[in-house]
């Protein structure tokens, strides 16, 4: 369809009205002239989102320059999102009910605040200080914890309360019960006709569950997923052989063809591995080049594509095989967790390509990427519009790239010209796009930089099913083009237990402060990394398995860390088994890919994110705090969730703040201090001597005296030396050195009990809540040296100096 006939189709499905509107429409004179944003099969969705909140005139309440997601926000934000009430005081009062229910709910033991169970714990009384601010204990059960704040809320009314839970179940949760009802939920989605996200946690077998609810059905599947042969293929071939299904691994140019795999020259593998890069496909390579993989017949990466889908039960795959029609037709579409960025084309200096293009093609005025960018000129503007109404915009070519053998063009060129004339600015150096067919354009000013999303087109399946552990919904609206039905498969109490008991997992989180961004390895801090895990192989008795970022990971390796084998980063944890056994974990840190990652999501939606603050108070505005929860708090969520997934138990450390606020877990103080280089000498020293003079230890360690001095003192804060005499007749002792730690000040020792749902970012730092504690004690006339020991001893335990 040219560009034309699509707007004109836009334009008669909103203009439903009178026929002199309908002009007004099309010349476009209601949004000053530009073109509108909206895909046609998103119109529906809005109007029925406008009669939900009563708006009867739902095409002036649009605004067609925006895009749908946009719009639809606005819609949300403006009427509200709890049925569309716009009475406050009916908001009010349902809040105040849903708080009296969450206490109610509460176990009746259970303490009202963080500072209730320290307090109890270390058996102090019960008068809670005035100046402490904590969130209530409690949660109403029937409340999805993926709901972040009211645009989440939002998001699943504008379903029309189409999100389900499981049932509240108040006897204890089986592993097996938990996995039959994922059977369950995935059989009724697969005969359903409208797309479903099932949201269920990791470890309650959806993988699997996939392939058996197909053999339960007898409904053809297509699982699309992000791990290759050698991981979950392999995995999932061997559950259809248990079944009995019949089932092909869609074949990859990499692994099949001769010539991508290297055997005719690296100069050829390199040069049609460029090609694909500019979007030209393997089978366009394969006909237009003949390469020698085909000089005896047909290369065998075209004759494994040769077969008929309705041959096989099951057809396993990755995202981007999505984009093959054949695969689609007539069978259910799994996607079995999020795709991310495998739809999206990034250009990360796109001058020379959108100039390549422009110098190939007539009639648009534009000579170079600065003329086009930098235009002011409506006649220039409206001159190359034409052009695309008239060619249509669905211009993506192998051919133009292959006939012209050049390597500075990509099949999106045309796109990017598109997208740059009628990007609408989102005031935070973006610019974003709707391209119609679902793509959509999004343009980073500030660092040049252009963004292509090209969703599958799944019209033709009889379904799509998508599995998640930790779904941001609106992102998997995004990426595939369409309005997920959200099912959750676990109710929030369910989650606790299943956590808890079910998977019988010990959260404790030690560090409640500090985010620890570790993805780009600057804020990796290996002294204390290392100084946890010595203290964790010391309580547990083995060495962990390691969860951070690649980068981190490396280092900690390099530095000969002890550490289980199996440790990974997160970059490689979705789908993943290989920790399911490990019953001793340490998760270091949290992923975050920029500011870049969650501006450029929230552009494509049409949306502005910016942002403000830093640490744990770090914010992006409403949708942007989802993106956040979604690459850091979520993938905190995975990283636990990989260990016991078979109900056999498991001790996890989180050292970061960035923990969902629903998880139960424990507090710990983690790292107090590391102990530097000269520290760790005079701890050795002493060892070795077991009494010496401040002089003679200064002397082994090859330290200045006052430098040695100050060290020993803080040995003897921490009451692993004693000291005896005076001036010269000091002498320090080994009282305990080899117990300590030689690595830093660390205590894993729990705080509380199980946190229930206290945000633990809001506690504050370790100083204050110490501070906190001791003003509580000197009101029950405690002295100075017995509140320490309290503070110190009975629940903190490592005496810090």
């Amino acid at each position: 369809m040219s560009s034309l006939e699509y707007f004109d189709k836009y334009w008669r499905t909103v203009s439903s009205r009178q026929k002199t509107v309908y002009e007004e429409l099309k010349g476009g004179e209601t949004i000053g002239g530009q073109h509108p944003m909206i895909q046609n099969n998103h119109l529906e969705n809005l109007k029925q989102l406008c009669d939900n909140a009563g708006i009867d005139d739902w095409v002036t309440e649009i605004d067609h320059r925006a895009t749908y997601h946009s719009n639809k926000q606005k819609i949300l934000d403006r009427y509200g999102g709890q049925g569309f009430e716009t009475d406050q005081e009916a908001v009010a009062a349902r809040g105040e009910a849903e708080q009296k229910k969450r206490e109610e709910q509460a176990p009746d033991n259970a303490p009202a605040s963080l500072e209730e169970q320290m307090r109890q714990q270390a058996g102090g009384n019960n008068r809670t200080p005035d100046n402490v601010e904590v969130e209530s204990i409690g949660g109403n059960p029937n409340t999805s914890s993926n709901q972040k704040g009211s645009t989440a809320n939002n998001s699943n009314n504008s379903r029309g309360g189409q999100q389900s839970q499981g049932s509240n179940s108040t006897s204890s949760l089986s592993l097996s019960q938990v996995r039959s009802r994922c059977l369950e939920a995935i059989e009724e989605a697969y005969e359903e006709t409208e797309p479903i996200l099932i949201d269920a946690l990791p470890g309650t077998g959806k993988s699997y569950a996939a392939v058996e609810a197909a053999s339960t059905t007898e409904a053809p599947i297509t699982i699309a997923t992000s791990r290759g042969r050698k991981g979950r293929y392999s995995e999932i071939e061997s559950w259809c052989q248990k079944h009995g299904l019949s089932n092909k691994v869609l074949p990859s140019a990499d692994d099949s063809c001769p010539t991508f795999k290297g055997k005719h020259g690296t100069k050829l593998e390199q040069k049609f591995k460029r090609y694909r890069r500019l979007g030209v496909t393997a089978s366009d390579l394969h006909e237009h080049w003949n390469p020698p993989c085909q000089e005896d017949g047909v290369c065998p990466y075209q004759s494994n594509w040769d077969f008929q889908p309705e041959d096989y039960d099951v057809l396993i795959g990755h995202y981007l095989h999505l984009h093959v029609e054949k695969i689609i037709e007539n069978r259910v579409v799994v996607i079995d967790e999020s795709p991310s960025d495998d739809f999206l084309t990034e250009f990360k200096d796109p001058q020379e390509t959108i100039a390549n293009f422009l110098k190939q093609t007539s009639n648009i005025p534009f000579n170079n990427h600065y003329n086009l960018v930098t235009n002011s000129d409506p006649d220039k503007e409206e001159q190359a519009l034409d052009w695309f109404e008239n060619k249509g915009i669905d211009l993506a070519d192998s051919k133009q790239i292959l006939n012209q053998s050049t390597e500075d063009y990509h099949i999106w060129a045309p796109l990017l010209v598109l997208g740059t004339l009628v990007s609408r600015d989102l005031n935070n150096d973006w610019g974003t796009a709707a391209l119609g067919g679902g793509q959509v354009f999004a343009h980073d000013r500030n660092r040049n930089e252009m963004h292509v999303l090209t969703p599958p087109n799944l019209t033709g399946a009889t379904n799509i099913v998508a599995l998640d552990g930790t779904p941001t919904i609106r992102l998997y609206d995004l990426i595939f083009g369409l309005n997920f039905q959200h099912k959750q498969l676990l109710s929030d109490s369910e989650r606790e237990e299943y956590i808890l008991d079910t998977q019988d997992l010990r959260i404790i989180q030690t560090e409640f402060r500090s985010i620890h961004p570790y993805s780009s390895g600057t804020y990796v801090n290996l002294d204390r990394d290392e100084a946890l895990l010595r203290e964790v192989i010391e309580v547990e008795g083995g060495e962990p398995a390691v969860i951070t970022s690649s980068d981190a990971l490396g280092k900690l390796k390099a530095r000969n860390v002890p550490m289980s084998p199996n440790s990974s980063h997160y970059g490689n944890l979705r789908g993943s088994n290989e920790l399911a056994n490990e019953n001793v974990g340490v998760i270091l840190g949290s992923p975050h890919y920029g500011d870049k990652f969650i501006e450029r999501w929230a552009a494509l939606f049409g949306l502005e994110a910016s942002g403000s603050g830093s640490g744990t108070a770090k914010s992006y505005g409403p949708f942007g705090d989802e993106i956040l929860q979604q690459m850091r708090d979520n993938s905190v969520l995975q990283a636990i969730l990989r260990f016991a997934r078979n109900g056999t138990g498991a001790t996890v450390y989180v050292n970061t703040a960035a923990v969902p606020p629903w998880i139960p877990r424990e507090i710990a103080l983690g790292v107090s201090r590391t102990r530097p280089a000269t520290e760790r000498k005079i701890i050795d020293a002493l060892s070795d001597l077991g009494t010496a003079s401040g002089p003679d230890i200064a002397k082994k360690v090859g330290g200045k005296k006052n430098t040695v001095r100050s060290n020993l003192r803080k040995l003897q804060a921490e009451g692993i030396v004693r000291k005896t005499g005076n001036n010269r007749g000091t002498k320090w002792h080994d009282n305990g050195l080899s117990n300590a730690n030689r690595y830093g000040l660390v205590d894993l020792s729990s705080i509380t009990n199980k946190t229930y749902k206290i945000p633990i970012r809001e506690i504050g730092d370790k100083t204050r809540l110490k501070e906190e504690m001791d003003k509580q004690l000197e009101q029950y006339n405690i002295d100075q040296a017995e509140r320490s020991r309290l503070i110190n001893d009975k629940w903190m335990t490592d005496r810090r100096s």
